[in-house]
């Protein structure tokens, strides 16, 4: 780190009481997240809850150290961060809350109008890598908002993600739309799992405070435990966050890994090159986690 710049981390940590972790407003991140948040895993660190998209921009812009982000945020910006190990949002199967809900098959949208409600990062990209490298299409994407509880007549498709989808697809009638599970669209297509989110931290901050990042990392580790060895109260707490049916709750999150091994990466790495391929990266990046870095150093 050149001079300028460590002097300016060193006035910005000096002025941190505790570091600011991220925290996924939804659901999905609650096995990883309540052991914290409940109070029964201890963590030094002032908590922030917010949308991935809304964290990715935070944990950027300095306003966090440490927070989930979307595994293409990372790739687009890994000089900048370095990776957790064990911790992810991955699905190897269907996931439930990653839905295109369509007025018909996927492969007939071409020139038609496909909503976003950009409050993700990583399933736009699956969805353009979807539609250009499986259907043969570039997709036509349009903003707009919120979709419950009806969706607006000018769109083709919505893209809808975490408990939005989760409640969209209850409520949806049969035979008026098509919905489209994209981790089940990626697995059958490549074979491989699909990395939604990882956590990570700043680069700088990580260099200049190894052994706080570290401790923060166990808590997180803890937590995951935790949630693992409790899944009733993660079910409640689901529960009380989106009045979900237990059943629901229970094989969404069966549906999910929170873990980040080899099969992970290797599904996040074709991610990488497929997203390359498609022009929405300039190459694909090495994953590398703080565990290298503290080895190497």
């Amino acid at each position: 780190m050149k001079l300028g710049g460590l002097l300016r981390m060193t006035n910005r940590v000096k002025m941190l009481n505790k570091l600011r972790l991220g925290s996924i407003q939804f659901i999905n991140s609650l096995p990883v997240d309540l052991g914290i948040l409940s109070g029964a895993v201890a963590a030094d660190a002032q908590i922030t809850q917010s949308t991935p998209s809304a964290l990715n921009q935070k944990i950027l812009q300095g306003e966090l150290e440490v927070s989930p982000v979307s595994a293409f945020w990372y790739a687009k910006h890994h000089k900048e961060l370095l990776l957790f190990p064990d911790l992810s949002i991955s699905s190897e199967s269907g996931v439930q809350s990653v839905l295109l809900f369509s007025r018909c098959p996927i492969k007939d949208l071409k020139g038609k109008k496909i909503g976003l409600t950009g409050k993700g990062r990583t399933t736009p990209v699956l969805l353009e890598i979807l539609c250009r490298s499986k259907y043969g299409f570039a997709p036509q994407f349009a903003g707009c908002g919120s979709f419950l509880p009806g969706v607006p007549e000018d769109l083709d498709a919505v893209l809808l993600i975490g408990d939005e989808a989760l409640l969209a697809k209850r409520h949806w009638k049969e035979g008026s739309w098509g919905v489209f599970d994209l981790a089940r669209e990626w697995r059958d297509w490549t074979g491989l799992p699909i990395v939604f989110a990882v956590w990570a931290v700043r680069r700088d901050v990580f260099l200049f405070w190894p052994e706080k990042i570290a401790a923060l990392h166990k808590a997180l580790l803890k937590s995951k435990a935790w949630g693992a060895g409790h899944p009733g109260e993660v079910i409640q707490k689901a529960q009380e966050k989106t009045e979900l049916p237990r059943e629901i709750l229970t094989a969404y999150f069966s549906g999910l890994s929170f873990d980040f091994d080899e099969k992970l990466k290797s599904g996040m790495r074709r991610f990488f090159k497929e997203a390359s391929r498609c022009g929405l990266l300039s190459g694909a990046p090495e994953i590398e986690e703080i565990k290298e870095v503290l080895t190497t150093s």
